[in-house]
């Protein structure tokens, strides 16, 4: 990744923002701990899309009599309080665990870099304005801050990657602040305004490129502490509603059983440990790829 000016066609100096593309997956691909996240998040992404059609039951599905089964080759992970294959309920939450992270990662991501380059490109008043707002916001624990909305949106699966979307949007505000404030600084945007292009060109054409990377490289390692906050809130009831499988309801049930049956949070506990894990190794890759100063970067 790198950036260069360039004269325009309007005669006035512009940043050119090369992102990889293809050369970027490659790069990625070749990054030990990038082909590790891809894989990983590629196996839950398969789960989400197609996980009705590949676990070998019904996640819904009571059978009385195998209640409490530890785990045996008809259900890997055993089975909880109403029968139901806990394997199957892991593949089945896949879906509830990719989509909030991805719905709250990218609302905040997008609020948060529309906050912070305005507040870098305009300063001044509008600068301490959305900065104090945003101060507010951090001022409080993100797990009680999600808490408090989910409470008082109610609960479920939307309200919930909203409230974690609201709680992340000022570390992605920040972010891009600083980087605007950086770019800010350069010739060609001082070039741009005296030749008369348009604020919102300066901004959408010029600024968001130059924000955009290390932007991306911070949404990819929220995606795992987005993932655990979930977990968190829906460990508390205030996750989807039953009977949908969701991993932080099935460890907030094993709980109940942990002294007869402990084998309940296994499956839910792997399978979250497991997505956050490759979360972050893919969110370092991708820094490192995009990092020019990365020997090997694309």
């Amino acid at each position: 990744m790198s950036m260069e000016p360039q004269i325009g066609t309007e005669g006035v100096a512009k940043v050119r923002f090369r992102f990889p593309r293809s050369a970027f997956l490659e790069e990625l691909l070749r990054h030990k701990g990038g082909a590790f996240g891809l894989f990983i998040l590629g196996v839950f992404t398969l789960f989400a899309i197609f996980g009705r059609w590949i676990a070998p039951y019904d996640p819904n599905a009571s059978d009385m009599s195998v209640i409490l089964s530890s785990p045996s080759a008809a259900h890997w992970f055993g089975t909880d309080f109403l029968g139901r294959d806990t394997f199957s309920r892991v593949i089945d939450g896949s879906r509830v665990a990719i989509g909030v992270a991805f719905i709250s990662v990218s609302l905040g991501m997008a609020a948060g870099v529309v906050i912070g380059i305005i507040a870098g490109y305009f300063g001044g008043i509008v600068d301490s304005i959305l900065n104090r707002s945003q101060d507010i916001i951090f001022a409080f624990p993100t797990l009680l801050l999600a808490i408090i909305m989910v409470a008082v949106l109610g609960p479920g699966l939307i309200n919930a990657s909203l409230a974690i979307a609201v709680v992340y949007s000022p570390r992605f505000a920040r972010m891009a602040r600083a980087t605007a404030l950086s770019v800010k600084s350069h010739e060609y945007f001082d070039a741009a305004r005296l030749a008369g292009v348009r604020t919102p060109v300066i901004l959408v054409r010029h600024m968001l490129p130059n924000v955009l990377p290390p932007v991306i490289v911070l949404a990819a390692l929220s995606m795992s502490t987005a993932q655990l906050a979930y977990a968190s809130l829906s460990f508390l009831g205030l996750g989807v509603s039953p009977p949908q499988a969701d991993w932080g309801n099935m460890l907030s049930k094993a709980r109940d059983f942990i002294t007869v049956a402990p084998w309940l949070a296994l499956g839910p506990a792997i399978a979250l440990v497991l997505l956050m894990l490759a979360f972050n190794v893919l969110g370092d890759a991708i820094r490192d790829v995009l990092d020019p100063r990365q020997p090997g970067s694309a």
